[in-house]
């Protein structure tokens, strides 16, 4: 979608370079799993002021007949679309679907992974965060679906928008006026400095009612998770209990409960999976230990998140029980390995 003569485009970052220490028990044979993003460029983060545009209930932003990149997490995902995907958009958004008009100034800050956990802490907020200050005057956009996420209503209180309005699948809603923060990082990376600030507003926010004791070792299990579970977790769970670490489960907890927990928490350990995205609420000088599939040198959002919340990385690989595919397959830990890891970690901090 090009601008038109009404629209606005300004730089909210600048463009930075982020450097990423490497893991602190990083095998020598396993370097190309970290190596490539040891150094990443990070580009500018923009605000773009758009007139007469309208968003679809899925929250895609439209208008005349084309959707904005900005809408999708990543060009790939916009160019798998098949034709008929794209005429099902356009017919429902056109002809099928009633329209809505606000007349106040809204925001939209989604794209189409938005809805997970670590994609809406991690991608979502920190645009939020560049124009926190405006939020009070602006109507925040937002899918139906996002209404059943207690996540999310729960960490927009901190940021204090004007009014969320969540649009009904039957809908479109047409806005006079609409701004969309660009994503401050490709999903997976970071401005450094803008997470470290989501993390400090939601620990302010939500810590001072915090428990009066909360344990330093936290491990949080994915045993109802639908996939990337641990295959031989008793065992994992058997090692865990012998070093003092509490085990959780973080679908048992508020997204309150989940700051609280991790925000007092030295050393969290976990699978691959949203409940690492908590490490957002640690201190810096903490340490994690991410459990991943061996070999994946793709999914590395954890470590780079550790990078830039000034944590200590450790990781250790697992191979597959069966599935080799890191979205989806279930790990085997080595159970000494597994040992050697942590005593690593609770020495080194």
């Amino acid at each position: 979608m090009k601008l038109q003569p009404a629209d606005e485009k300004t730089t909210l970052r600048a463009e930075l370079t982020s450097r990423r220490k490497p893991p602190v028990n990083l095998n020598p044979a396993e370097v190309d799993l970290f190596s490539h993003e040891l150094v990443r460029v990070i580009p500018p983060a923009h605000l773009l002021k758009l007139c007469d545009v309208s968003v679809s209930a899925e929250g895609i932003v439209f208008r005349q007949g084309k959707m904005l990149p900005e809408s999708f997490a990543f060009p790939h995902t916009r160019a798998s679309w098949k034709l008929r995907s794209v005429l099902k958009f356009f017919v429902n958004n056109y002809l099928l679907r009633s329209r809505r008009r606000i007349a106040r100034t809204c925001i939209v800050a989604t794209d189409d992974w938005s809805g997970g956990y670590f994609h809406w802490l991690a991608d979502v907020l920190p645009r939020l965060m560049t124009v926190k200050e405006q939020l009070k005057d602006l109507v925040l956009l937002l899918p139906r679906e996002f209404k059943e996420f207690e996540y999310v209503t729960a960490s927009l209180k901190p940021f204090g928008p004007g009014g969320v309005e969540f649009i009904k699948p039957s809908e479109v809603v047409v806005c006079e006026q609409l701004l969309l923060p660009t994503q401050t990082a490709p999903s997976g990376h970071y401005n450094d400095e803008l997470i470290r600030e989501v993390g400090k507003l939601l620990v302010g926010f939500y810590v001072g009612e915090g428990r009066e004791s909360s344990p330093e070792r936290v491990y949080i299990s994915r045993a109802r998770a639908p996939k990337r579970r641990i295959a031989n977790e008793d065992k994992v769970l058997e090692i865990l209990r012998s070093f003092d670490f509490e085990i959780v489960r973080t679908e048992e907890l508020s997204f309150a409960e989940q700051v609280k927990l991790a925000a007092r928490a030295r050393y969290l350990i976990s699978n691959h999976g949203a409940g690492l995205t908590n490490m957002l609420f640690m201190n810096s000088g903490a340490s994690v230990l991410e459990l991943r599939h061996a070999n994946d040198a793709i999914n590395n959002c954890y470590f780079t998140l550790a990078a830039a919340l000034k944590l200590n990385y450790f990781y250790q690989t697992c191979k597959p029980q069966s599935d080799a595919d890191p979205h989806t397959a279930n790990l085997q830990v080595d159970a000494e390995a597994f040992k050697k890891n942590i005593e690593l970690m609770l020495e080194s901090g």
